[in-house]
């Protein structure tokens, strides 16, 4: 027995309460460690979804950019060209077709503007691109001096005869009859060695009006003006003849039509080029909506 042994009764009590108070001790340690578990549970849990979102993430990114990558060089393959040359092309097209389409809305006759514009080329001799063409036909007719083709055809040819014989391009011989003719400018037409005096002018054609020059109107002043320029530079280029293609004309003529192919060559590409615009653009607003969702 226990009291054999030596042990009271309270000694024992004593013993089997310490023992409780251990066990209590030992049940809260048990749920504070499942508890941390628990915890450490979840926070792997996020971690492991987190890691989840962001390779997803940068797959996407990575196959976003593997595509962008593809895409180029399969474009830049196709064309054998550089991919920014390319756009330029395109860009310098584009320019074309919005003077080509204000050319037929400014002349208002419906005639078709590619024949138009051949038909000034072929009076310049081909020293003019067709942007420079419709540019200048564009200027002639916003100015109010002609919109008759023929007569944008003589003016030049003109233009073109005395600009050689000065040693202007064609391009800026133009540009100063149409300009100088238009704002009634003696600068501009002096640089193609047209003299105009306005005062003589003014009374010339009001005298064939019939009436004193204080009656004219700021319309019949300009188309004064304008018979006095095209009289002059007609009498200074039929002085001339009609003159071989200088040097300078082939020069002329080569640059011309190289920017022509250029425009040819983006016309072509403009479909391929706003394609991949859209492909483009496309890709990229999908890596930013990626990023902003894992963020």
């Amino acid at each position: 027995s226990w009291k054999s042994l030596g042990i009271s009764a309270q000694t024992l009590g004593k013993a089997a309460k310490g023992s409780r108070v251990d066990l209590e001790k030992l049940n809260l340690a048990l749920k504070g460690v499942r508890l941390s578990t628990k915890k450490a549970t979840t926070a792997t849990d996020k971690h492991r979804l987190a890691i989840g979102r962001n390779r997803k993430a940068m797959s996407s990114f990575e196959q976003s950019f593997a595509t962008i990558r593809s895409r180029l060089l399969v474009y830049n393959f196709l064309m054998g060209l550089g991919v920014r040359q390319t756009i330029e092309f395109s860009r310098q097209a584009a320019r074309v077709q919005d003077m080509s389409r204000a050319f037929t809305t400014l002349s208002g006759t419906g005639e078709n503007a590619a024949l138009s514009v051949n038909k000034i080329s072929n009076a310049v001799k081909g020293t003019m691109s067709q942007m420079d063409l419709f540019k200048q036909a564009n200027n002639a007719m916003i100015l109010g001096v002609t919109r008759n083709t023929d007569e944008m055809a003589e003016m030049f040819k003109i233009a073109q005869t005395l600009g050689a014989a000065l040693g202007v391009d064609t391009a800026h011989a133009v540009e100063s009859l149409i300009t100088g003719i238009g704002r009634q400018s003696r600068l501009m037409l002096d640089n193609i060695g047209i003299i105009v005096k306005s005062d003589e002018a003014y009374k010339s054609y009001a005298r064939e009006l019939g009436v004193t020059v204080d009656r004219l109107t700021d319309a019949q002043k300009k188309q004064a003006f304008f018979t006095a320029a095209m009289e002059s530079a007609r009498t200074k280029a039929d002085e001339l003849g009609n003159q071989q293609l200088t040097a300078r004309d082939r020069f002329n003529q080569f640059n011309a039509t190289m920017e022509d192919f250029t425009n040819f060559i983006g016309e072509k590409t403009t479909p391929i080029v706003l394609d991949f615009f859209d492909s483009f653009g496309e890709t990229l607003k999908r890596i930013t909506e990626t990023d902003l969702e894992t963020s």
